[in-house]
């Protein structure tokens, strides 16, 4: 019997769906918003509004928490909330971060592969660098386009597994940090939302390596 999905993989499989359009118009949006900014520069823009993002989301579960007419099964179902634009934004991120340097990434196993990879943080990039026995760094900028598909689909059932072992850990100690009631688990969902976030920047650098000076060329990776 096939292995029913969970919440999680469900809510991210919905963000992975974001049309390419959509990544194309917000890096054309932010080169119009910086004129003369590089891609390294760009790059950290993306990053900073990614991270407060996460901060204010996470914050805003915490302060409904304390609020005295939500109970508490309440604020958890808003923690299962936030969870899924925690990954809509991340997915946005990663894609943006990939379409400035020059990877506009189409499919949605290899949009998998990369995002998952990013949101485990810098150990996402060394267990696939480990699975496919890669000595350069930076795997995605090296591989993710000329990558088998059977390769990628091993790699993301890899990838789902530890990430639901540390989601276990990590996830459920922030989500009771954020249903602490008086207001201090809205400074918990704060600076977790923020940590995580860090953690997703952290990942995506280790798998696409630092932003190139500047490029104009595009490679699309698909199937």
């Amino acid at each position: 019997m096939a292995r029913r999905s969970t919440a999680f993989e469900r809510a991210l499989d919905k963000a992975l769906a974001i049309p390419a359009r959509r990544i194309e118009d917000n890096v054309a949006h932010m080169r119009r918003e910086f004129p003369g900014s590089d891609v390294a520069e760009l790059t950290h823009r993306a990053a900073d509004r990614f991270r407060t993002e996460s901060g204010l989301t996470s914050g805003a579960v915490g302060a409904s928490a304390a609020l005295p007419a939500v109970g508490t099964g309440t604020a958890a179902a808003l923690t299962v909330g936030q969870t899924a634009v925690f990954l809509a934004s991340a997915v946005k991120y990663v894609l943006t971060v990939a379409e400035l340097q020059g990877m506009r990434v189409v499919d949605t196993d290899k949009r998998r592969a990369l995002v998952l990879s990013a949101l485990l943080g810098p150990d996402g990039a060394e267990a696939i660098q480990g699975s496919l026995g890669l000595s350069t760094l930076y795997w995605a900028a090296q591989s993710l386009a000329q990558m088998p598909m059977p390769t990628v689909r091993s790699i993301n059932a890899q990838l789902v597994r530890r990430l639901a072992k540390r989601q276990a850990v990590r996830g459920g100690a922030l989500v009771l940090g954020r249903l602490i009631p008086f207001g201090i688990g809205a400074a918990i969902g704060w600076s977790g939302g923020r940590a995580l976030a860090n953690q997703v920047i952290e990942g995506a650098q280790a798998a696409l390596g630092p932003a190139p000076l500047d490029t104009d060329a595009i490679e699309v990776i698909e199937a």
